[in-house]
């Protein structure tokens, strides 16, 4: 399996996360852990007080130890609410990398002399970094950072930070929490987003793929772009092994909405669609299926109507597709409104 990367965003509490061997985010970014994974890498970006500056520096490698959880034991910051609580119950352990543990941290203009280089395409500026928790890397831009970082510390050092969290218990990430009322909702996007990627079977078939063991599929969420309104939900990448190679054979990209759904967001998928294309390695544009993802009409309306009318307007450019789903006594359904496989 490829290796999977990512950068870990923590301005105020590195310290705390090294003590802890914790990372973890707040319920609003729940869905920018759940695509971390136990025996994933990991880099942490923070800031770091030099003098009179401030410098933003980059530390790692860490190896990510479980699969993500829930734990709101006080950590970070206690809930004003709850001080009883953590402000970060969504949580992965970590630890550095003992086949070679770095002390010495890579300047972050070392990321972005590579990104200028063309070399790292996700982290797109500095806002990438205040405005996210978690950055998914690409295997070659990970790769380029692991690197640099160990060209930094030719010689490894000793690991000797406690890593007290890691007797905490892992609880389970629960996204399914609804609104009241007859046509119920997931109450976060990102629960949304959350509940699909714990189902990576859910989402292939969704993308109108059906797979078995000869392929390959990788995941990345909440991929910057430049495009006005923000990242790209869920991107899959789906590669076959046929005549002992690895090929990509398609992809799709998800725009995820917890309430209903309205034209102007098929613009945004396609939008998106292209973005992916110039993205992500081997791609063209014809590859990609576009799926628009939110909760159901319940019942027929003119902005049901209109969505349909543009998925199929746009049908010779672009493979998209509507899919809605709807909650019946806290079970969630999807079902496919129109687009590809109609």
């Amino acid at each position: 399996m490829t290796a999977r990367f990512h950068l870990f965003i923590t301005p105020l509490y590195f310290d705390r996360c090294l003590e802890a061997g914790l990372f973890g985010v707040g319920k609003g970014q729940m869905n920018q852990i759940a695509n971390v994974h136990a025996g994933d890498f990991a880099f942490v970006y923070t800031a770091r007080r030099v003098g009179s500056r401030t410098r933003p520096l980059i530390y790692g490698p860490f190896r990510v130890l479980s699969e993500p959880f829930f734990n709101d034991s006080v950590v970070w910051a206690k809930t004003k609410t709850a001080p009883q609580t953590d402000k970060y119950p969504y949580r992965v352990k970590i630890a550095l990398t003992p086949e070679h543990v770095c002390k010495e941290p890579l300047p972050v203009q070392k990321l972005w002399d590579l990104r200028e280089e063309g070399k790292v395409k996700t982290v797109i500026d500095a806002s990438a970094l205040t405005n996210k928790s978690v950055i998914n890397l690409l295997p070659n831009e990970g790769r380029l950072v692991l690197e640099a970082i160990l060209q930094f510390n030719p010689t490894p050092s000793v690991d000797t930070w406690p890593y007290f969290g890691h007797a905490l218990h892992e609880g389970p990430v629960d996204p399914c929490e609804f609104t009241d009322g007859p046509q119920p909702e997931f109450r976060w996007e990102a629960q949304l987003e959350t509940y699909l990627l714990q189902r990576p079977q859910l989402i292939h078939s969704l993308a109108g793929f059906n797979l078995d063991d000869s392929w390959q599929v990788e995941t990345y969420n909440q991929l910057s772009t430049y495009i006005a309104g923000g990242a790209i939900d869920i991107a899959a990448i789906f590669r076959k092994n046929v005549f002992d190679m690895l090929l990509t054979l398609g992809a799709a990209i998800f725009e995820v909405k917890k309430g209903q759904l309205s034209v102007d967001m098929i613009d945004q998928l396609t939008e998106y669609v292209e973005w992916t294309a110039r993205l992500l390695p081997g791609l063209e544009r014809d590859m990609i299926h576009g799926v628009l993802v939110g909760r159901d009409f319940a019942r027929p309306t003119q902005q049901a109507r209109q969505l349909a009318v543009k998925v199929e307007s746009l049908a010779p450019r672009y493979n998209l597709a509507v899919v809605t789903y709807r909650v019946s006594k806290g079970i969630v359904e999807f079902e496919r409104f129109c687009g590809v496989g109609d």
